[in-house]
């Protein structure tokens, strides 16, 4: 028996006051929740799901010497055919576990050949360490409180759980096992259509094979058919379908229903060849758990049915798509992609689908290149086609036509025309609130934009918001303070590239080029594209000099590249040099006009007074549709919808607007007890700024 079975059994046979871990010298493990707890402080680490699978397959191979190509082919989709994105994962392991490569007491580093878990893994009773520190209590408490995570959670189980079944002996039991009520399942014969006598025991090898598989599911009977009419009274949900052979490949048709009701709960076609029986009855095992581990929790059946679908299968690849999606980078964003296209299929109706992947999709476009910006807009735009056809008054669709002008590039007249209509109208959506937020952090109305945020809740039950508005909140604070928030953000999202490079250049800004170049080389590994690592980039080497060799390469690459003129253009104007920014900035595409309305306040606390207030740099900004103007449409905007919202202009702001002057000071920042002549200390550039 693997040691992963073992765990399995472990976990089946404990009580529901307890929960099975497996131990790492001074670790425990917890695959269902993508967390570690160190059993001397009772802290808690999360890492990201492709880092516990990797994790867990150490485990069940302990000692084994893994390659790379191996851990790729078991985790990695085929396009993606890197070393450095085992070695990112390894990395954030050992950062987790607290190891070193070059004193390894958990993974070790065997050169040019991979991988293998050194520390000896115990099964362990978490029961016996739940008296940790009243921090870890907490914590934990508000992981479970926290809906995204609850539904994270669960996506991780299903995915670890049906890994179990179909691999070892054992079964996985859900969390409420015992709690729920046992529901009987009849697996009724399989019909066969042209099949050829040779191959006429398929159906009834087939059956029998997935009553056996399917009797390790917990509260579950699963019986095979015996004809009896009375039989099929006493029963909750059937599972019948048929084989037939089509040009010489064997076809199954799966369906499960409530027998009750004879509401379809899944229905699937498998093609497989004759050799391939085994195979394919795993897959269909795995589908039917997925379903049936759903429709045997009440509470699990209510909240898919809150979320929007009907369809198990949905539902599941909706919970996996959403995690991913707050990983924030392409590799995550790709498979939150693939996770909601699948539960698209399951459900062509399922709404929160849709808004879900033109959601993910606008996130891409924005760390992305114009080819694969191209890609995201198409998804987006197929989105909201869907979304109008399901329901063209539904908030999701109107959500999405908002995502499908920001993708586009420069709409933010329009962006702010619908945005105002959805708040005038009266009783407006969080996201219209949120969207509006936005607009105003890029034209310097910061305290606005705060009051804004204030009606956003960071938790919607059963909503899935077009924008992170857990990020947007940061976009106001000073690099200092966002430092503690962004590393406990980084701890549950470690491979976010918008964290990550908030940290660069936050370290950057308080003089620690240390720190930022450490995240900056992070952001590196995990930006495949380039745009948001540019970003970071130029800050540092504009202020420093230089970055890192990695990173000056990479800069040194693209000097001339027009897809990164926004960041080459605001290194120009860190640099005081006006004319090169001003050259930089007239020549932005598409994509990279998206990049400078929402990217801008990032960098503009970096700029000279000299260039805030010259000429040239005020035309180029009215020219892109980020100057005064804009600023004072937006000024406009709130007063207008005051009645509605009660948001007025901060007296700054009011005064700005009545003088007809430019706003350019962030007034939620104490700006004396920062010296921005020190800022730039290992350069010649003098900036004390006023501005953000």
């Amino acid at each position: 028996m693997t040691f992963l079975a073992k765990f399995s059994k472990q976990t089946t046979n404990n009580s529901d006051d307890s929960q099975a871990a497996i131990s790492l010298l001074d670790w425990q493990v917890f695959s269902e929740t993508c967390s570690l707890r160190n059993l001397k402080s009772g802290t808690e680490v999360r890492i990201n799901p492709r880092g516990m699978e990797v994790l867990m397959y150490l485990l069940e191979n302990p000692e084994k010497v893994v390659s790379a190509n191996e851990l790729l082919d078991l985790f990695w989709s085929k396009s993606v055919r890197s070393d450095h994105a085992v070695h990112n994962i390894i990395a954030e392991l050992r950062a987790a576990l607290g190891d070193q490569a070059s004193k390894p007491i958990y993974i070790k580093t065997y050169p040019k050949r991979g991988y293998s878990l050194i520390a000896k893994p115990v099964v362990a009773n978490a029961k016996s360490t739940e008296k940790s520190t009243e921090i870890n209590r907490t914590n934990t408490h508000s992981f479970f409180q926290n809906p995204f995570l609850k539904f994270a959670t669960l996506a991780i189980f299903f995915s670890m759980g049906v890994l179990a079944l179909v691999l070892s002996n054992e079964f996985f039991t859900t969390p409420n096992a015992e709690a729920s009520t046992q529901r009987t399942l009849l697996v009724q014969p399989f019909e066969t259509i042209n099949l050829a006598p040779s191959a006429v025991y398929l159906s009834k090898q087939l059956p029998g094979s997935l009553v056996s598989r399917l009797s390790r599911l917990p509260n579950a009977q699963v019986m095979v058919s015996q004809g009896s009419y009375n039989q099929q009274e006493n029963v909750d949900y059937l599972l019948s379908g048929n084989i037939q052979e089509i040009n010489g490949e064997h076809r199954v048709q799966v369906n499960l229903n409530d027998a009750k009701s004879k509401l379809i709960l899944f229905s699937d076609q498998f093609n497989f060849s004759s050799e391939e029986i085994f195979n394919i009855q795993d897959d269909i095992v795995q589908h039917v758990a997925i379903a049936l581990r759903i429709f045997l929790d009440d509470d699990m059946r209510n909240d898919m049915h809150d979320w929007g679908t009907s369809s198990a299968l949905a539902y599941d690849a909706f919970l996996k798509a959403e995690f991913y999606a707050n990983s924030s980078n392409h590799s995550s964003f790709r498979k939150s992609i693939d996770n909601y296209l699948f539960a698209i299929e399951q459900d062509a109706d399922f709404s929160n689908a849709y808004l879900g992947l033109a959601t993910v999709a606008t996130k891409m476009a924005l760390y992305s290149l114009p080819e694969t910006g191209a890609e995201m807009r198409r998804l987006v735009n197929h989105s909201l086609q869907e979304l109008l056809r399901i329901d063209p008054d539904a908030q999701s669709a109107k959500a999405t036509q908002i995502l499908a002008l920001r993708v586009d590039g420069n709409n933010q007249d329009l962006i702010e025309a619908k945005v105002r209509s959805l708040i005038l109208a009266g009783d407006p959506p969080d996201f219209a609130l949120s969207h509006y937020s936005l607009l105003l952090t890029g034209a310097k109305l910061f305290r606005e934009a705060q009051d804004f945020l204030s009606y956003v809740p960071d938790e919607r039950p059963f909503k899935v918001s077009p924008d992170a508005t857990w990020s947007y909140r940061t976009n106001i604070d000073r690099p200092k303070d966002l430092i503690s928030l962004k590393k406990q953000q980084l701890l549950d999202k470690p491979s976010h590239l918008g964290i990550l490079g908030t940290l660069s250049r936050s370290y950057a800004f308080l003089g620690d080029k240390e720190q930022a170049t450490e995240y900056l080389a992070r952001q590196l590994e995990l930006d495949e594209e380039g745009p948001t690592t540019m970003l970071s980039q130029i800050v540092i080497s504009a202020l420093y000099g230089s970055s890192f060799p990695e990173g000056d390469a990479f800069e040194a690459r693209n000097s001339e590249n027009p897809d990164f003129n926004f960041s080459l253009g605001a290194k120009a104007f860190i640099l005081g040099d006006i004319d090169e920014g001003v050259e930089r900035w007239s020549n932005l595409n598409a994509s990279e006009t998206r990049r400078l309305f929402s990217w801008l306040s990032f960098v503009r606390i970096f700029f000279p007074d000299n260039v805030l207030a010259d000429s040239r740099y005020a035309d180029i900004l009215n020219d892109l549709g980020m100057g005064v103007d804009w600023q004072r449409q937006l000024m406009e905007g709130v007063i207008e919808m005051s009645s509605i919202t009660g948001i007025r202009l901060s007296e700054e702001s009011q005064t700005a607007y009545i003088n007809d002057k430019r706003f350019t000071r962030n007034n939620l920042w104490d700006h004396s007890d920062i010296c921005y002549s020190c800022l730039h200390s290992t350069t010649s550039i003098s900036m004390s700024m006023k501005d953000n």
